[in-house]
């Protein structure tokens, strides 16, 4: 029997990528994000390497349970470059209704950049473009946290 050699037309996975959600461990009562604090909590728990920038979206219920995380760009020293592409990518796959993004700052200042605050923007226009709730963008650093919703700087 001859074998004829797959082609786009032939074999589906030459052109198509499958995109997959994991659960890992056993099935717990999940977490209730009731403000700031216990969102920077849960996200500090997440950051493997304090010396780099991680920028990292909790994915909520409508009653802003956490159903998933995404460590969702691990940068440098300065930066962790991210797009609303990848935000939100994870949040369709978790069937989320809202989220918060949170992101470190290993040089110990809490203060937003700029280009926090424009990035921030830009996720609230693209949640609002897809009827996902951003609720909060939280800074770390050491045992600190800067919430700009907090600080009025969200609204």
């Amino acid at each position: 029997m001859k074998h004829e050699a797959a082609t786009p037309e032939t074999d589906p996975a030459e052109y198509v990528r499958e995109v997959t959600a994991r659960y890992i461990g056993p099935r717990r009562k999940s977490i209730v994000i009731s403000h700031s604090g216990v969102a920077a909590e849960f996200m500090r728990r997440l950051l493997r390497d304090h010396a780099r920038e991680h920028f990292i979206a909790l994915y909520l219920s409508g009653s802003h349970r956490i159903v998933s995380y995404s460590i969702v760009s691990i940068g440098t020293a300065n930066t962790a470059p991210v797009h609303p592409r990848e935000v939100f990518q994870g949040a369709f796959l978790a069937g989320a209704c809202a989220l918060i993004v949170g992101h470190n700052h290993p040089s110990g200042d809490l203060e937003p950049s700029h280009a926090d605050l424009l990035f921030t923007a830009r996720l609230k226009d693209a949640a609002t473009l897809l009827g996902i709730s951003l609720l909060d963008h939280v800074i770390l650093s050491g045992d600190s946290y800067f919430s700009l919703r907090d600080r009025g700087l969200f609204d």
